[in-house]
């Protein structure tokens, strides 16, 4: 283990700072409980994939330098019509909104989400710092997306950045976010965001995030959903290219006839590594979740998904589908898989399947005979493997961000 009486050091010396002296009680039992469990280690059932576990041996002080320079390069922003919300390294930077029935201002800090196994969101904490909220008001439907900037400078001197947010949809409201992380800083940073989503009766989320090319980064983001009756949550996310990341979701189907659905596209190479923990909980009756995971692997990249549907014994009429699917482009890159069925009713329809393999070469001899280049074949297939999971988003200026990242990555190979 890291050496915990640095820990405790740094632990007083936020303290101390104006940023991190709210909440101080619960604060301080976040981080005992940190120094109780510890950093993951890969003995550890939940933690036996992550690419956390040897990063964060280097990890040897937390240090965070706030940063005085405020500018943001207009350039990263998107060019369609949208609200912002901006972070640079760590702290929000964007002014407070209030309009049609959005409201957008400072994180909420009075909930503190804490899994028994995971000492990373003790460790987040006890270390964050207060970002964004955003509610949306009763039967108010917000037609802009909101884009969430998180910029991460080049001249960032710390080590570590943590983040708390909250999403807060009323009943019967529509919302979509897109989360942007722009890290341009080349050394050693651990990044850790933890989110908190509640979705009232008949509302509706559906949330982006595009992350790529984090240079040294190590990333933990995870988010706790909770939906009402007839709620809906839906999440995609393209990841390309992380040092190393883990993203885990919670999702609590906690109303009548809720419904969630989360996607995954990776597509990495070099030495990257990616994990996905999904948990979807199915608390009442009627309730439908679908878990759909599809990977692209090159050079000594590795991959992994960890996803779990539960069935709580009163969640009768419950349909989960959970499906992985992996093309492999290397030898050397792999894929882990554990799908799990925890189910304490009996009448349901769940079903999960995972698969992996490389690319068919009667496929792409064919693509070949029509002309193609075999670099042109290969991106060819590779974009048809993933089509089906990007064709789901129904936000035009959204797909396209995500179709332009994928032919930039090829363009780039």
């Amino acid at each position: 283990m890291n050496d915990i009486n640095q820990f405790k050091i740094d632990f007083e010396k936020y303290t101390k700072n104006k940023l991190f002296k709210e909440n101080l009680s619960k604060r301080t039992e976040a981080f005992n409980r940190f120094l109780t469990k510890g950093f993951p280690n890969s003995k550890q059932e939940h933690w036996k994939y992550s690419p956390l576990n040897q990063d964060l041996t280097k990890f040897k002080e937390v240090k965070f330098v706030e940063n005085s320079d405020k500018s943001i390069d207009e350039g990263y922003f998107e060019k369609f019509d949208h609200y912002k919300i901006i972070l640079k390294d760590g702290i929000l930077v964007s002014e407070s909104l209030l309009t049609e029935g959005l409201t957008i201002a400072k994180c909420d800090t009075s909930s503190f989400f804490d899994v028994k196994k995971n000492p990373i969101l003790d460790f987040n904490n006890a270390f964050y710092i207060p970002s964004y909220k955003i509610l949306v008001a009763k039967n108010v439907k917000i037609q802009k997306p909101v884009v969430i900037y998180n910029f991460i400078s080049a001249s960032f001197n710390g080590n570590n950045i943590n983040l708390k947010c909250n999403i807060l949809l009323d009943d019967n409201s529509f919302l979509e976010v897109y989360d942007k992380n722009i890290f341009l800083n080349n050394d050693f940073v651990f990044f850790t965001s933890n989110l908190e989503i509640n979705i009232s009766k008949k509302a509706v989320l559906k949330k982006y995030s595009l992350n790529s090319n984090s240079k040294n980064n190590t990333i933990y983001n995870f988010a706790k959903v909770d939906l009402d009756d007839y709620a809906f949550f839906e999440n995609f996310n393209l990841s390309h290219n992380f040092n190393s990341c883990r993203d885990e979701f919670v999702v609590n189907l906690n109303g009548i006839e809720s419904k969630g659905s989360l996607n995954n596209v990776q597509h990495l190479s070099r030495n990257c590594y990616h994990e996905i923990k999904w948990e979807v909980l199915h608390n009442e009756v009627n309730t439908t979740s679908k878990q759909y995971v599809k990977s692209v692997l090159n050079d000594q990249s590795t991959a992994a998904f960890q996803g779990k549907i539960y069935v709580n014994s009163i969640a009768q009429k419950t349909d989960g589908y959970q499906l992985s699917k992996a093309l492999l482009l290397s030898d050397q890159s792999k894929f882990l898989s554990k799908p799990e069925l925890e189910i304490y009713a009996d009448d349901v329809k769940c079903s999960h399947g995972s698969t992996s393999g490389n690319i068919n070469k009667d496929i792409l001899f064919y693509l070949r005979s029509r002309g193609l280049s075999e670099k042109e074949a290969k991106n060819l297939y590779v974009e048809g493997f993933l089509a089906d999971v990007l064709e789901k988003i129904e936000n035009k200026e959204i797909n396209k961000l995500f179709i332009e990242k994928l032919r930039e990555i090829h363009e780039y190979q």
